[in-house]
């Protein structure tokens, strides 16, 4: 037998209550709660300081349409502009499903309109095999550019049509 404890004092590793192990994960769990809520405001400040960003945006490439007639240059600022306003829009997307309303998905939600997003996917990935062929057999660079920039953005449609597979598998995990 050894020597009393302080009956005064906590055992070492519990906490000041000396209620053990579940002092710790409770304090663990508030901390992470105080962490995660840390993380969010700082997503909300950053995403606010975004969309000024892509206001600024749309500001330039409006002046810039405003002083120019060359087809090229408008073409490639209405991408921009409307990117942007794109960009804005799904930012404030994320902020309302934080401030407002979260995002939600029922597993019939997505099961009524699959076949419809799976046609979408091939016709999508058709766009994408013939743009890449109209790239390989377009000798001119700026031409070819422009073709790039649809290629790369049919890819990024797939990316988005990949996310929703996501959100099924994660529905449906045994699909």
């Amino acid at each position: 037998m050894g020597a009393p404890r302080d009956v005064g004092r906590p055992a070492l590793g519990f906490g000041s209550r000396g209620g053990g192990k579940e002092d710790s994960i409770g304090m663990d769990k508030k901390k992470k709660a105080a962490d995660r809520a840390e993380q969010l405001e700082q997503l909300r400040v950053t995403l606010r300081k975004w969309q000024g960003i892509e206001d600024g945006s749309v500001e330039h490439t409006t002046a810039i349409l405003e002083k120019t007639q060359n087809p090229l240059i408008r073409l490639v600022m209405e991408i921009i502009r409307q990117d942007s306003v794109m960009h804005k829009k799904v930012q404030q997307a994320i902020l309302d499903s934080l401030e407002k309303e979260s995002f939600s998905l029922q597993p019939e939600e997505l099961a009524d309109i699959w076949d419809l997003l799976e046609e979408h996917d091939e016709a999508e990935a058709e766009a994408i095999r013939m743009a890449e062929e109209a790239r390989r057999n377009c000798p001119l660079v700026i031409q070819r550019q422009l073709l790039e920039y649809l290629i790369d953005d049919e890819r990024k449609h797939e990316r988005l049509m990949g996310h929703l597979e996501d959100f099924k598998r994660s529905l449906y995990p045994y699909a």
